[in-house]
C-alpha cells in the first residue's frame, strides 16, 4: 500500500466528514502515533485512514492497530459492520492489526494487559456510562506518560482529549465511588 498524499492528508484534517475525526488525524501526525486502540469502529472507514496517516508521519516502526466493536452483533439501529469484511480491508494495509469482537465492558479487560504502552486510545460515543465506569480502571495500564485518550461525547459527537494523568484520576474516582455506593446498599439491605 502506498502512503497517503499530502492532498489526502489535507482532506482528512480539514474537509473530512464527520468533522470530529479531523482532530484524530491531526493528533496522529503531531504525536507520531504508532499504536492505536479504537473502541467503536462506526462504519469502519476511520480505522484505515488512521493507519495511513500514522504510516506517513511516524518513524519506521510498524503501526499497531486494535479495533473493538460488536461487529455482527450490532443492534438494528446501527449500520451493520461485518467482522470478516473488516479483516479483509485491514489485511491490505502494511500494519499489525487485530479486531476484537465485543463491547467496551467485555473486550477491554481481555486486551488491556496485551496492549501496554499504547500511544492513542479512541472511545467512540454510544458506550454505556456504567460500562465505562467499570472498565476505566483498565485504561491506565495500557498507557505510557505521553499517551492520549480521546473520548467522544454522545450529544455533540466531539472528541475530548485526556492525558494519562487525567485517566488515572478518573479511574481512582470510580474506585472511591464504588465502595461508597456498596456501603449505601448494605445499609439499605
Amino acid at each position: 500500500m502506498k502512503p497517503i498524499s499530502a492532498f489526502k492528508f489535507f482532506q482528512l484534517t480539514w474537509l473530512n466528514k464527520p468533522a470530529p475525526d479531523r482532530l484524530i488525524y491531526k493528533l496522529i501526525k503531531r504525536r507520531q502515533i504508532r499504536s492505536i486502540v479504537e473502541i467503536g469502529l462506526g462504519d469502519g472507514t476511520r480505522c484505515s485512514n488512521m493507519i495511513s496517516v500514522a504510516q506517513k508521519f511516524s518513524p519506521d516502526d510498524k503501526i499497531k492497530y486494535t479495533g473493538i466493536d460488536l461487529f455482527d452483533a450490532r443492534d438494528a439501529d446501527t449500520p451493520p459492520l461485518k467482522l470478516i469484511e473488516m479483516h479483509r480491508e485491514l489485511n491490505g494495509l502494511d500494519a499489525k492489526t487485530q479486531l476484537v469482537p465485543g463491547n467496551l465492558g467485555s473486550a477491554l479487560p481481555r486486551i488491556a494487559n496485551a496492549h501496554v504502552r499504547t500511544d492513542m486510545v479512541i472511545i467512540s460515543a454510544g458506550f454505556d456510562d456504567l460500562e465505562f465506569e467499570t472498565t476505566q480502571m483498565f485504561l491506565p495500564r495500557m498507557l505510557h506518560p505521553s499517551s492520549v485518550v480521546l473520548i467522544q461525547d454522545y450529544e455533540d459527537e466531539a472528541f475530548y482529549v485526556h492525558s494519562r494523568l487525567e485517566i488515572e484520576k478518573m479511574a481512582d474516582q470510580s474506585k472511591i465511588a464504588k465502595p461508597a455506593s456498596a456501603t449505601e446498599q448494605n445499609k439499605v439491605a
